[in-house]
């Protein structure tokens, strides 16, 4: 969960990516990604990036990126200093929850399933690893065709919907791992 503006278009993050290397004589590349959310799943992709100092990096060693830190300095900061919660405060330049455990399962991995938590109709994709998914995007660790193809069997759609919740004004249905994918009775050997 960003818990900022820590994204940029497109347009601007390539500008950054070929900006000479930094006084740590790291790239920008080492803290600018592509960010997809469900709308981009569903849709066509807006080209947004998303800067990410990751969990650990302390602000000093955030600041050396210094076309990215600067603009997480302008357009983060001033509304993260606002913040009730102290983590959230105090560690303005990283996301308020990085989730580490998820990026340590998609080690090793060159894809992994997604899906966006609420939506209409029930989808399910590729999202490349080196694509951060937005919080609202449903991840799921596993790059094999065989999952991808029970996931999208009408088994499963109906197992969703009937284990799921239902969400807004249209009523979507929601999808969460721990409800319709952990509870999902897949064949012997892919649990």
């Amino acid at each position: 969960t960003k818990g900022g503006a820590f994204d940029v278009p497109g347009e601007l993050a390539r500008k950054w990516l070929k900006l000479p290397l930094n006084a740590n004589g790291r790239p920008n590349s080492d803290v600018l990604r592509p960010w997809r959310n469900g709308m981009d799943m569903t849709r066509r992709s807006r080209d947004m990036w998303i800067i990410d100092f990751g969990w650990e990096m302390s602000e000093r060693e955030a600041s050396l990126y210094e076309a990215p830190f600067q603009y997480v300095k302008e357009y983060v900061l001033p509304e993260r200093s606002k913040n009730r919660r102290d983590a959230y405060r105090e560690r303005w330049w990283r996301h308020v929850e990085p989730r580490p455990g998820m990026w340590n399962a998609l080690k090793g991995k060159d894809r992994v399933i997604v899906t966006p938590e609420v939506s209409r109709h029930r989808v399910f994709t590729w999202l490349s690893t080196q694509v951060v998914p937005d919080h609202k995007l449903q991840v799921i660790a596993r790059d094999d065709d065989t999952t991808l193809g029970i996931l999208l069997s009408k088994w499963h759609l109906m197992w969703s919907l009937g284990v799921g919740s239902w969400h807004g004004v249209g009523n979507d249905p929601r999808y969460t791992i721990s409800s319709s994918f952990e509870t999902f009775p897949f064949p012997t050997g892919l649990t």
